[in-house]
């Protein structure tokens, strides 16, 4: 007979019959079933027989008194013929003594003691008569009629485990494990219903314990079975002395395809429900699942990830091998704080840090927000792409953001064929509004704000991939959408935005056609999409659906050339940025250059961009800028020689002496002698081919409002459309016509009228149109408005000096756009060379000038630039005084020739006109 040994219970199988452990230090130890000496207890019932009477209190008795709890047994006999070894064991009680545990479930009337035998217990003498006294009391088996509750009432039926979740889902029900299949798989009885079910402990999973041998059904012979993987025994025997044969609570928390449910199980230690989940993750012994994960709260799935992450760090059992992946980020700190200067899409931000200024790009992590396209590579938006950008445009532009970086990814970049590979490398963080509490007082989660509203998706990483520490809120936002069909979740189509893009050269006509509506709905709302340098962005209108491109009306800032960036230019494109990229701003539309860009000035909130930029000493204000024809001129003007005065930035070196404020000395320019006549703030309202323009100068422009003002009081209007007006003016009259592109009334002279279209010249500003006769107006109840009483206030006039082809030549149409790109909407002055008689127009004399800017003496003249430029020709002079201007004018033209500049691209071809 064995002498005695110590151990633990660990399982309690019926009232007769208990596993024994020893207390092993390392791995799972070796383990003793043993039947009580000499007793027999009931049998518990199956699924498909019952109880026998007591059976369930019988055990239940046995595990209570001893099941976790240190034992002394001895074997006291086996029976070989059916493998079971019999014996006495002893438990420890509260006042120190020990108890023979098989007197206890003899005195309880829980087991009877088996009569004869070749073996028996050593204290059978002593279980006879405590038998005999139970049998006297009738307590258990020796009442004379059974309890009701003696035996148990098991279910008949199989339990549907949706209807089980949908009664019980988020209670936490009590009952007892009866028995590990593995460490996150247990089989346990509920109570009171005693419902027998499977338990997947949700949101983990432990090593498997491998799969059992199956024969096979062509030859019946069984494979090999698979062994359990790594660390597996020690799990299931970690879940064995922690809930086996124990009182438990477990909440239900889902059902997979196949029907299995899952649920968190807590166990008491110290009197308090520990999560067996957090321990199994905790100790290395299991790893987080992500799609049973999803099943938890948000609580819930972050202390299985923090626990998880932990035995990561520390290398325990499973994760002995593991190897984080590198960190690939140029930055020093992974938490920083800062303002959100730039949206790059719905899952990529541009975040200037506060501890040095420095803007960087975080991707947010574990997310994909639908992509926003190329427009320039002609690739459309996903659905719902531009939604999300601007849904992170309007809640972060200009907050303040703390962010956590998490994790990087290098990209592998698009290359020329035969090209060396390249890659670019991608910071993933956590970012959360600084400034803002949830309803929980915790930051609001952008990337899970994006989740909840279908506006982004979270994505399947690989099961050794770094992901997000709040990837299983993510996971519940998007379930959450998903149930809600919201954004991409949705079954609806997505919404189609079509921007009518105005911003590019091949819209330039586009462009100017827009341009009077801009004009007259005065301030209007935009957002700039993009900034090019200092003074030049891009906006879109909203109200409008217009892209157009944009630059500060007067006012320029360092940009960058072909030869490089100009001092200061990196600083302005930052300032500007800063202060109104992605930001609702007010512009207010003045007119549009050569180019397509519309002029104008620019608020953001309170603050006016052009004051800012000039008070900050990143732009100066453009030298032909008239002060008097902008509203906050005068505010530039004094922001400019503040900056000036404080020598900031582009004013370092500022030398106020230097500066030449003279009307008229561009005479190497233009030539010219002195007392020529000379016209100052003049307006060119008008270019023709062939270098004519027509000008308004300071004292006729001052009159074009009162013109306006006397055409609205006469309240002309359309006639009607069946007879037009009575009588169309006859050719040279003068008449009131309407302007088709703003549709206001001007003065103009009728040149020719025809089958209902009537062609005029409008007189104060030099330009032609062909109109409705329904669109013209008699004049002659207006004798104030006559050209008599108000002369044209527009003046034709020609470049002296020079020969520009006509639109139909070659260079023509390039040399008008110059033109119209160095006069348009500039205040310039007007010299004039030289009066003579028209050779095409009776009574009409031809007045030859040189353009040229006052404020920059130094610079060439408009008739200079041309020449230089290859786009015009110095003429031959016919006398003296035109002479002189030639003769200032050639050492331009020979710049030209020498660079084969457009006209000279084949050499000296003048003709016998032109020099």
């Amino acid at each position: 007979m064995s002498g005695w040994l110590n151990g633990v219970v660990k399982a309690v199988h019926s009232g007769d019959c208990i596993t024994v452990m020893s207390k092993a230090t390392q791995g799972p130890p070796p383990e003793k079933t043993l039947t009580l000496s000499s007793l027999i207890a009931p049998r518990l019932g199956r699924a498909d027989n019952r109880d026998e009477p007591y059976a369930w209190e019988s055990r239940e008795f046995l595990r209570r008194t001893c099941i976790g709890r240190e034992v002394v047994f001895r074997v006291d006999y086996t029976v070989p013929s059916i493998g079971r070894e019999f014996g006495t064991v002893y438990v420890r009680v509260a006042s120190g003594t020990q108890e023979n545990v098989s007197f206890g479930v003899v005195q309880h009337g829980y087991a009877k003691v088996r009569q004869g035998g070749s073996e028996q217990s050593p204290d059978i003498e002593q279980l006879q008569r405590i038998q005999e006294a139970a049998a006297e009391a009738g307590v258990g088996l020796w009442a004379k009629e059974p309890a009701a509750n003696a035996v148990r009432d098991l279910p008949t039926e199989t339990i549907d485990a949706l209807s089980l979740l949908e009664t019980h889902k988020g209670k936490a029900l009590p009952g007892i494990v009866e028995h590990v299949f593995n460490g996150s798989t247990v089989r346990m009885t509920l109570l009171p219903e005693y419902h027998s079910v499977v338990i997947f402990i949700a949101g983990i999973q432990c090593p498997s314990m491998g799969k059992r041998a199956s024969s096979n059904a062509d030859t019946g012979a069984a494979p090999p079975a698979e062994g359990p993987e790594p660390y597996a025994r020690e799990a299931k025997h970690f879940c064995e002395c922690k809930v086996l044969h124990r009182e438990v609570r477990v909440v239900l928390e889902g059902v997979d395809k196949y029907q299995n449910l899952f649920g968190t199980l807590y166990h008491p230690e110290s009197g308090e429900p520990v999560d067996l989940a957090e321990q199994f993750c905790r100790l290395g012994l299991a790893k987080v699942v992500d799609w049973s994960a999803a099943m938890l709260g948000h609580k819930g799935i972050e202390k299985i990830r923090l626990a998880e992450r932990a035995a990561k760090d520390l290398r325990l059992r499973i994760w002995r091998d593991y190897v984080p992946p590198p960190k690939t980020s140029n930055f020093q700190s992974d938490t920083f704080s800062g303002e959100v200067v730039e949206i790059v899409s719905g899952d990529l931000i541009v975040v200037k840090d506060n501890a040095n200024n420095q803007e960087r790009r975080v991707c947010l992590s574990s997310i994909r927000g639908p992509k926003v396209g190329n427009a320039r590579r002609d690739v459309k938006p996903e659905p719902y792409g531009l939604e999300a950008k601007d849904f992170l445009r309007q809640r972060l532009i200009g907050k303040k953001v703390n962010a956590s970086m998490e994790y990087s990814r290098k990209i592998p970049l698009k290359v020329e064929e035969g090209a060396e590979p390249a890659e670019r490398a991608m910071d993933f963080g956590c970012v959360t509004l600084a400034d803002e509490t949830s309803a929980d007082g915790s930051q609001p989660n952008v990337a899970e704000m994006l989740v909840t509203r279908g506006l982004a998706t979270v994505v399947r990483h690989r099961a050794d991939e770094e992901r997000a520490m709040n990837y299983d809120g993510l996971m519940l936002a998007e379930a959450k959408a998903i149930k809600s069909k919201k954004g991409v979740h949705s079954a609806k189509e997505a919404p189609v935005t079509h921007v009518n893009d105005l911003s590019g050269r091949e819209a330039t006509q586009k462009a100017r056609q827009f341009l009077p509506f801009l004009q007259r709905v005065g301030r209007v709302s935009a957002i700039v999409e993009v900034v090019l340098s200092g003074h030049r962005m891009k906006l879109h209108v909203p109200k409008e659906n217009v892209m157009v491109a944009f630059s500060l009306a007067g006012v320029r800032a360092p940009g960058k050339t072909k030869d490089g960036a100009e001092p200061f230019a990196d600083e302005a494109l930052a300032f500007t940025r800063h202060t109104c990229l992605q930001r609702n701003v007010e512009v207010e539309i003045e007119s549009v250059d050569k180019t397509g860009s519309f002029l104008g000035t620019l608020q953001v909130g309170k603050v006016k961009l052009s004051q800012a930029l000039l008070e900050a000493g990143l732009a100066s204000l453009h030298p032909m800028f008239n002060v008097e024809r902008s509203p906050i001129g005068h505010e530039l003007k004094q922001a400019e020689q503040a900056a000036k005065d404080a020598r900031v930035k582009i004013w370092k070196d500022y030398d106020p002496s230097k500066e030449v404020k003279a009307e008229g000395e561009n005479g190497e320019a233009g030539g010219g002698g002195r007392g020529a006549e000379v016209w100052s703030e003049v307006q060119v309202t008008e270019v023709k081919g062939g270098g004519v323009v027509y000008v308004q100068r300071k004292e006729a422009a001052a009159r074009v409002g009162w013109l306006a003002e006397q055409l609205q009081a006469l309240d002309l209007k359309d006639a009607p459309a069946t007879g037009g007006v009575a009588e169309v003016p006859a050719a040279g009259a003068a008449c009131a016509a309407r302007f088709s592109e703003d549709n206001q009334w001007y003065r103009a002279k009728v040149e020719k009228a025809a089958e209902g279209k009537v062609d005029v010249f409008f007189v104060d500003f030099g330009n032609r149109e062909e109109v409705a006769s329904s669109r013209v107006a008699t004049l002659e109840a207006a004798p104030q408005l006559s050209l008599q009483a108000q002369p044209a206030l527009a003046e034709e006039v020609l470049l002296a000096g020079i020969k520009v082809p006509s639109l139909e030549e070659d260079f023509g149409y390039e040399a008008a756009e110059m033109l119209s790109d160095l006069v348009m909407g500039q205040t310039l002055a007007v010299r004039v060379e030289m009066r003579e008689k028209s050779e095409t127009k009776r009574g009409h004399d031809n007045v030859l000038v040189t353009i040229y800017d006052p404020a920059t003496p130094t610079t060439p003249s408009v008739n200079a630039a041309l020449v230089q430029a290859g786009v015009a020709r110095c003429v031959r002079p016919r006398n003296r005084r035109i002479g002189t201007v030639v003769d200032a004018l050639k050492p331009y033209q020979e710049t030209a020739r020498a660079s084969r500049a457009n006209l000279w691209q084949y050499g000296d071809v003048d003709s016998d006109d032109e020099m």
